[in-house]
């Protein structure tokens, strides 16, 4: 929504509004809470729809000795698995592994394809860098 942008008043249907003198102003404000789950915080350095996705990252971690856990969170209807690191100093180098960085796994997010569509990174690099 651009900023300024006018609404009708009476154009919140089913809504009970109080009658308001014309040239009435009311300022709205539409916030929202960002749940990051690739930025390391509270451990948490992966989320996925794909309980078998989570557990090949978490093995693959395992490969560069780095010990992760898999919990589960809902987001509205989705179920999401949550790739955890119990050792801090652990975070950054499974964040780099995961997606950060070019000599990784190079995975983005399932959120960032079409619902319920496949992840193409995550195929790419489970097929050995072809889709």
């Amino acid at each position: 929504m651009k900023n300024g942008k006018f609404l009708e008043w009476m154009s919140f249907n089913g809504v009970e509004i109080p009658r308001l003198p014309f040239g009435t102003q009311i300022k709205i404000t539409i916030t929202y809470e960002e749940r990051d789950f690739m930025s390391g915080e509270e451990g948490i350095v992966w989320a996925t729809y794909d309980q078998h996705q989570a557990e090949t990252i978490q093995n693959a971690l395992h490969a560069q000795q780095i010990s992760g856990e898999i919990h589960t969170t809902k987001m509205g209807r989705w179920r999401l698995y949550l790739l955890s690191i119990p050792n801090l100093p652990d975070v950054e180098k499974a964040i780099d592994f995961i997606w950060r960085d070019n000599t990784g796994m190079r995975l983005e997010p399932d959120w960032w394809y079409p619902a319920n569509g496949e992840n193409k990174s995550y195929n790419k690099w489970i097929n050995g860098g072809s889709v």
